[in-house]
């Protein structure tokens, strides 16, 4: 682990605010049969019915320290983030950063699969539901 992946991972889990998580020994867990403990950060919001979405970082980074054109992005780094989700049944995403780049806006990204996004739309959609019957319950108590 570089001290920048370090620090990006940290800043990751801090995105989920009280909620995320920068996992100890970052993922070696999960290749070692620990499920639970798989990715680098996970958040765990209780709006998302006991689910956790544990999320993977990477970060591209120049040897020289300037900006960074690309980013190579491998397709194991997916598929074996994604089984080891599924083992664990947790919810898989990613979060990327590219160096010098914040002046545009675009150095850092969560990536997460349409199955993911599914499940958090159907969750916010049962959340923002209950929240309008319990609107409804007050105005009607008025």
């Amino acid at each position: 682990m570089t001290k920048r992946g370090y620090q990006f991972e940290r800043e990751t889990a801090a995105l989920g605010g009280e909620h995320g998580k920068r996992m100890p020994r970052s993922g070696g867990y999960g290749t070692e049969g620990f499920v639970g403990m798989v990715g680098d950060v996970q958040f765990k919001f209780p709006w998302l019915n006991k689910r956790v979405i544990s999320i993977e970082c990477k970060h591209g980074y120049s040897d020289k320290g300037q900006e960074r054109k690309s980013m190579r992005i491998d397709r194991v780094w997916f598929e074996k983030h994604l089984k080891q989700t599924k083992m664990a049944d947790l919810l898989p995403a990613w979060a990327m950063k590219f160096k010098g780049t914040k002046e545009n806006g675009m150095s850092k990204f969560i990536m997460i699969p349409f199955s993911t996004m599914k499940e958090i739309i159907k969750e916010m959609e049962n959340v923002y539901s209950e929240l309008q019957e319990f609107r409804n319950e007050q105005k009607k108590n008025k």
